[in-house]
């Protein structure tokens, strides 16, 4: 007979039991761990002119985003770096701490403010959270050449435990590997980055214990992270304090150019200005080459279609132009226009469709573009490049005042286009922009300093904008390469002769 006593402990043994079993059955599975979810943006190349130094400044950044989706805070200690190769040269680069190329991305390229690395670490990922970055590398004042791209993104899955030697715990991280190769791009002269599968892979890593090595090594971080914090808010300072003084650069080349004398003010608004626009015109000749990026917006509300990219000017009036309409749709268009004072090559890449190039003869140019009498600047490369758009008008302009864009004081006019202007505005070269002209304002603001087209706007009668154009980052006397200005027709592409096609009366 079992007493109360001895039936307890038969349960006893019996739970120990089972609790040893269920523990030896487990002990084969492999512990979870933590990973963040993570997607990036392709990798973009940036370059800014360092004032100070009077010289370029190359760079490569990574946007990307992290989501925590345990249900649990998880730290986001990201660590993004950068291995640049070709053949057996390789250059590594570490995400740094570039307060002005940060700020460039935030206010030109995404116009919204993302985490660099010091913000992204600063406190853990609530559960749910997502959180967007930026890892910024800088290559100097050169730019190296390279075939293969790899971005090396750690900090994304909890550690995995080796065992330990001494004072060190060993662990495996995962590490996730972004790799690219750079190929001719299919759609214009130079190299594009092409994606290849991701990879991940386990590297062994050391980790010291809680106590006094530990304690140090987070005391020079938390030093390095508040260095850095401290930087940044100095420097948002300094371009406050700039930005209140008239935003005048240090001493040095800027990116207007270097200094040059103030020109006179022009006549009240509303009033025609030749002399004012003449001597912008001899200030902007002047200036051999310029690069800079450009926005353009045509339409209105659900109707509205954005483009961006980059254009090139050099003497000559020859000129680059890259623009990527619409980009992730299907209208997505990919444009490249390149004067080399001959000939006017257009290629565009349509989804869907394929590369189709067109090529316009300026020697065997007549009705395709019209000119006007008494206007010596409308001429071909005026028609064809956007950015010198306001030569057409010439002494036309009304002058309205000064506007401030950016480090820049502009030189604002305006055209109202009549009916000699109707011919010029519906020819077929004439940019989209201008096509949305006729019956309508045309507004121009000219660099003082550069004489170059910094924006222009098409209003309608109730000042609504229904077409802009705006370059921004301006490089004057960039070093642009001869061959940027050299189209080469992709292999297999047919070339259409757009001053025959006119001539035959097929206007495609």
């Amino acid at each position: 007979m079992r007493t109360p006593a001895t039936r307890w402990l038969l349960l006893a043994v019996l739970l120990l039991l089972g609790l040893g079993l269920g523990v030896a059955a487990r002990a084969g599975e492999e512990p979870a761990y933590w990973a963040l979810a993570f997607e990036n943006d392709t990798p973009k190349q940036l370059v800014l002119e360092d004032a100070a130094a009077g010289k370029l400044r190359f760079y490569w950044y990574v946007v990307y985003r992290v989501k925590n989706p345990e249900q649990k805070p998880l730290p986001a200690r990201l660590r993004l770096a950068l291995k640049l190769s070709i053949g057996n040269q390789v250059k590594d680069y570490d995400d740094g701490f570039d307060n002005v190329a940060e700020m460039h991305v935030e206010k030109k390229v995404l116009e919204r403010p993302v985490c660099n690395w010091a913000e992204m670490r600063a406190q853990p990922l609530k559960p749910g959270e997502s959180r967007e970055g930026i890892a910024i590398f800088s290559l100097g004042n050169e730019a190296p050449d390279f075939d293969k791209m790899t971005v090396y993104v750690r900090g994304l899955a909890e550690l995995r435990p080796l065992g330990r030697e001494g004072n060190v715990r060993k662990a495996r991280e995962r590490t996730l590997l972004l790799r690219y190769e750079q190929v001719a791009s299919r759609w214009r002269s130079g190299k594009e980055l092409k994606y290849l599968p991701e990879e991940w892979t386990l590297e062994e890593v050391a980790v010291t214990d809680r106590g006094e090595g530990e304690d140090e090594a987070a005391k020079k971080a938390g030093q390095k992270l508040q260095e850095l914090i401290e930087k940044a808010k100095k420097e948002a300072e300094r371009r406050k304090k700039l930005d209140a003084e008239g935003a005048k650069p240090p001493p040095g080349k800027s990116s207007a150019g270097p200094p040059k004398t103030p020109i006179a003010a022009g006549p009240p608004a509303g009033q025609p200005a030749p002399d004012l626009v003449n001597t912008l015109r001899k200030i902007a000749a002047g200036t051999p080459t310029v690069r800079a990026t450009l926005a353009e917006a045509i339409g209105q509300g659900e109707r509205r279609q954005e483009a961006t990219g980059t254009l090139c000017v050099g003497k000559d009036g020859k000129f680059t132009i890259e623009r990527n309409s619409q980009p992730g749709t299907e209208q997505a268009l990919k444009e490249q226009r390149v004067f080399d004072s001959q000939h006017l090559w257009i290629q565009t890449v349509a989804k869907g469709v394929g590369a189709t190039v067109r090529r316009w003869t300026v020697a065997a140019t007549k009705k395709e573009w019209y000119t006007l009498d008494g206007k010596p600047e409308v001429d071909f490369a005026a028609v064809a490049n956007p950015a010198r758009a306001w030569r057409l008008f010439a002494d036309d302009l009304l002058y309205l005042g000064t506007e401030r864009l950016g480090r820049e004081t502009a030189y604002v006019f305006e055209v109202c286009p009549d009916k000699k202007h109707e011919a010029l505005l519906s020819g077929p070269l004439v940019c989209d922009v201008l096509a949305k002209a006729p019956g309508r304002r045309i507004r121009f603001w000219l660099g003082s300093v550069t004489g170059f087209q910094l924006k222009m706007q098409v209003r309608d009668d109730r000042g609504g904008v229904v077409a802009a154009l705006e370059c921004t980052d301006l490089s004057v006397d960039a070093p642009v390469p001869p061959d940027a200005f050299v189209f080469k027709p992709p292999a297999g592409v047919e070339v259409i002769d757009m001053n025959a096609a006119f001539a035959a009366g097929d206007k495609p």
